[in-house]
């Protein structure tokens, strides 16, 4: 199988990377909120130096990706109580003398 190796542009550096679950196009959407996210810092964090603001924004991305973690095992926890309600309610319902 062939690799899908994607070269992208940061702050004039190049980077090769390869995501399988992500196209070309994607890719070079984070690449850009990436380098958007870095000039930011230094900008209005007065983050000079450039790996420690990849560093810090891997750590704001990465504490993004983990909020949207927690926020959907809390909706999917929620769905699987609702369901439940039904499903009970669906067997009273079952089980009342006709």
């Amino acid at each position: 199988m062939a690799r899908n190796i994607v070269q992208v542009e940061i702050k004039k550096i190049p980077v090769e990377v390869e995501i399988p679950e992500l196209g070309n196009l994607e890719i070079a959407d984070l690449a850009v909120q990436v380098e958007a996210e870095m000039k930011r810092l230094q900008e209005e964090e007065g983050v000079i130096d450039t790996l420690r603001q990849a560093l810090t924004a891997a750590l704001i991305f990465a504490a993004k990706a983990y909020l949207v973690q927690v926020e959907n095992g809390g909706q999917q926890k929620e769905d699987t109580i609702r369901i439940d309600n039904i499903i009970t309610q669906l067997k009273g319902t079952l089980e009342q003398p006709k």
